[in-house]
């Protein structure tokens, strides 16, 4: 089917619907390109897909809250980049979502064959989820224990911050009268304190920026000079243990990049499914059914074709591979549910056409 022939049946708009009801970007993309089939196999197989998952939703919850499309990242680490912790949170919260999902399915193959058949290919952790936990708060801040250096380099800068603050405050105290403020902030990463430029050179410093007034100089008494040094020296061994800690992490993450990306389209194609089951639940659809026909031209059906069937549950929209077509109490899904009026096509056989004014 051509794409002049989707737009004016206004084949697009139902894909924008379908979207809204997908949880995560890479679902969203599968979504905006669904296209009809002319495959009668592989029509049932997605619509049998659709009812599996609208059973699901009748007896419990289910979806991929939390996951994310991952596979950037996965390259990315595969690359030998590092990974920032948002990048690893949202892996963290992606592998999460497909363990949980893929236990509440594992178990009940009878019931959603296909479904579970998909669930398989969820990605395992392999240890990832514990080794981000044990890296990462949750708010994506290294913690002290990620290494036993790191917790000793933020000890050591505790301490080196404290001597440097107690030197800086005395200044605030001692020299209260020529500074501009009581307050002792950075520049450059050095910690100054805020002196009026007309005591310029009764307190021994360096000047690391003035106001744009001129009016205030911001400086670094010397006597601390060597506290900032080592606050400086100690914070750049901590910066490069914690990259080093999230390279290690990268690095393990890179080692399933494959299984990773796989899991991700899986996932994109459950929740696609999963989509479609909840639009077709807010459309009180019925499940078309399809009649093979022995000999003449496949009719093209739409993926997730689905009648409205608001009135009298249980009819449906009938379809065969002779291009014929029997809707009943059919609604257009754009329009209102709640005052369109449904309607019944049952054309003759021989018709070739409908014209609708």
């Amino acid at each position: 089917m051509d794409s002049k022939t989707l737009s004016v049946l206004e084949y697009p708009k139902i894909l924008e619907r379908l979207k809204a009801y997908c949880d995560f970007s890479a679902s969203m993309e599968l979504a905006r390109t669904l296209e009809p089939t002319d495959s009668h196999d592989l029509a049932l197989a997605r619509l049998a897909e659709t009812s599996e998952a609208r059973r699901l939703f009748s007896v419990q919850d289910a979806g991929i809250g939390g996951a994310h499309d991952i596979r950037p990242a996965a390259d990315l680490a595969a690359r030998g980049g590092v990974l920032d912790p948002q990048q690893l949170l949202d892996i963290k919260s992606t592998l999460i979502s497909c363990r949980e999902l893929k236990k509440s399915l594992e178990r009940k193959t009878d019931e959603y064959p296909r479904l579970v058949q998909i669930a398989v290919g969820l990605p395992e952790s392999h240890g990832i989820v514990d080794a981000i936990t044990r890296v990462l708060s949750e708010r994506g801040e290294v913690l002290d224990s990620a290494s036993p250096k790191l917790g000793t380099l933020r000890r050591e800068i505790r301490i080196a911050h404290d001597r440097l603050m107690s030197r800086l405050q005395k200044y605030l105290t001692e020299s209260a009268s020529k500074l501009q403020e009581p307050i002792i902030t950075q520049r450059d990463g050095r910690y100054v304190i805020p002196l009026r430029a007309e005591f310029k050179g009764q307190i021994k410093a360096v000047v690391h920026d003035q106001s744009s007034s001129g009016a205030t100089l911001f400086v670094e008494p010397l006597p601390v000079v060597e506290l900032n040094n080592k606050v400086r020296e100690l914070e750049l061994q901590e910066r490069d243990e914690e990259r080093r800690i999230l390279y290690e992490l990268s690095a393990q993450i890179g080692e399933h990049r494959e299984e990773l990306i796989y899991g991700v389209e899986n996932l994109a194609m459950l929740d696609l499914i999963f989509a479609k089951a909840k639009y077709a639940e807010e459309l009180k659809a019925t499940e078309p059914i399809l009649q093979k026909a022995e000999s003449g031209r496949q009719k093209q059906v739409s993926s997730d074709q689905l009648s409205v069937d608001s009135k009298q549950p249980g009819k449906s929209l009938i379809v065969n591979r002779q291009s014929s077509i029997r809707l009943m109490d059919a609604c257009h899904p754009l329009l209102a549910q709640d005052t369109v009026v449904p309607i019944d096509v049952d054309p003759q056989p021989g018709t070739r056409a409908i014209v609708i004014t």
